[in-house]
């Protein structure tokens, strides 16, 4: 056994988190999102699991090279499109869709006479983020230009709270700006999916719900966790009363007791700032995290009755354990977690 943190990639349940968004939205062609790695996931090894996807999403002109290096045949979409000549050249060479968001890319698309690769466009309906405002839009900013635009998008600000006012006025938005194009339309991102039918038009862009992750701050029954993030035990310490653990002493044991030193870090995306009492799986059970965590190492303090032994596995999120209760406890989202992952983390596929 290795010492070293280990993600168990779920391939069937990234595969049934697919069919779950389709069946949300039986009429539209899905967008997979694989970007970010596919959220930490493995891009090439889940988009080979999806390849007969309509298409998949990557965010950079290098992500999609990437995977067409890797044989990935699919239609791309880079949704950050080209930033300059180069990244543009990259796109047409390796048949990438981008997406067009600002006017200097309509601008270099003109000069380089490729105006003929096939574009989205992106509007901004009220996210402020990344697309043409209304007025440029509504002014015709792709009329007359001559391009080859085969679709346009938005994206939801919102769409993780069902309750937020914003969600209809941009779908509202989008819907007046578009009802005329005869091109397709895509503003459903995961949130929308799952709670705005209104949205889902011709194409769905399902993202962190293909790895199991609900897009609000609590767990979804109906998605399946992609990702089991699993540590070795390295070592198991008697302390007594008294003594302390850790940088800075931090965790002072109440009594006789026993630790458990597991091997991750925050240098393998194990945050350091997780609070005393994150809960892990030893066994199956819940155990708390205690003490500072370190680079390498975190404390979990065991049970008497606990069996466990160095090179036995440790779960921190994933199957029994939903990454949303972790990231609520540092206070941030599950995205966060599965794509803050580092290269020193190993990756399993497997299916059941």
């Amino acid at each position: 056994m290795q010492n070293r943190p280990v993600a168990r990639i779920h391939l069937d349940a990234i595969q049934a988190n697919l069919e779950l968004a389709r069946q949300f939205a039986p009429r539209s062609r899905s967008m997979a999102v694989v970007k970010a790695d596919a959220y930490g996931h493995g891009a090439v090894e889940v988009s080979r699991l999806l390849g007969d996807v309509d298409a998949l999403a990557v965010a950079r002109v290098e992500e999609g090279m990437s995977l067409r290096a890797a044989g990935i045949t699919s239609p791309i979409v880079v949704l950050e499109g080209f930033i300059d000549n180069e990244e543009l050249e990259a796109l047409r060479i390796d048949r990438l869709t981008p997406v067009l968001h600002s006017r200097y890319q309509v601008d270099l698309l003109k000069a380089s006479n490729h105006v003929d690769i096939p574009v989205w466009v992106k509007v901004d309906t009220g996210m402020h983020r990344l697309g043409f405002s209304v007025e440029e839009f509504r002014a015709g900013m792709t009329q007359g230009e001559s391009l080859n635009v085969i679709g346009v998008m938005s994206h939801l600000a919102n769409a993780d709270d069902p309750g937020h006012r914003e969600n209809l006025d941009q779908i509202d938005v989008f819907m007046e700006m578009t009802h005329d194009l005869d091109v397709a339309l895509s503003i459903a991102n995961s949130g929308a999916i799952i709670n705005y039918p209104s949205s889902h038009l011709d194409w769905i862009r399902p993202g962190i719900m293909l790895y199991g992750c609900a897009p609000g701050a609590q767990p979804d029954d109906r998605l399946k966790a992609a990702m089991t993030l699993t540590a070795p035990v390295v070592s198991v310490n008697r302390i007594t009363v008294g003594e302390s653990i850790g940088y800075g002493s931090t965790w002072v044991a109440a009594k006789d007791t026993r630790v458990a030193v597991i091997g991750i870090g925050y240098a393998d995306g194990y945050p350091r700032e997780l609070p005393e009492g994150t809960p892990v799986l030893v066994g199956g059970q819940r155990r708390g995290v205690v003490g500072r965590i370190s680079m390498d190492l975190t404390f979990v303090e065991l049970d008497a009755g606990d069996q466990v032994e160095p090179g036995d596995t440790v779960i921190l999120w994933g199957r029994g354990l939903p990454i949303e209760e972790i990231a609520s406890l540092h206070g941030t989202i599950g995205y966060t977690l599965m794509s803050g992952l580092t290269g020193r983390v190993g990756r399993e596929f497997c299916r059941g």
